[in-house]
């Protein structure tokens, strides 16, 4: 069973690979994308807006996974400031059949988290049950709460 830090760092690491993906995808459709030099058909200027409604859509998803990330850096601050671990101490994290993480701080609070090793899954056993939890399972509460 991972605990509440565990799925912190998880998630964060998650969010990561995530945000990388949507920004190379954003990128390539940017890069790609169809330009306005003077198009009079009006299918072709719905080309263009349908290829730009994409780019904002992809940009959008970026956009609230950098919320995301942010939101789950913020907790994972608050969890070292609580302890009281120095600045660029880094934590080992051990997600079982999945993969190990170090996770730290630096001195400008920026959090890091570098995936050092994958490990073999875990063997199905008809008497485990294994629950995934969401984002909206996870509980930190924040000053602003209050």
């Amino acid at each position: 069973m991972e605990g509440e830090f565990t799925n912190y760092c998880k998630q964060y690491y998650q969010l990561l690979v995530q945000l990388d993906k949507q920004e190379t995808r954003f990128n390539n459709l940017l890069a790609n994308a169809l330009p306005y030099t003077g198009q009079t058909d009006v299918g072709e200027l719905d080309a263009i807006i349908n290829c730009n409604r994409k780019i904002q859509k992809v940009r959008k998803q970026a956009d609230e996974t950098i919320a995301a990330r942010q939101k789950t850096a913020k907790i994972i601050l608050q969890i070292l400031a609580y302890f009281e671990i120095p600045p660029n101490t880094r934590l080992t994290c051990q997600i079982p059949g999945e993969m190990e993480l170090e996770v730290w701080a630096d001195d400008e609070s920026t959090v890091h988290c570098l995936k050092t090793k994958t490990l073999d899954p875990l063997e199905d056993d008809p008497n485990i049950i294994t629950i995934h939890l969401t984002d909206s399972d996870f509980v930190w509460r924040d000053e602003e709460d209050d």
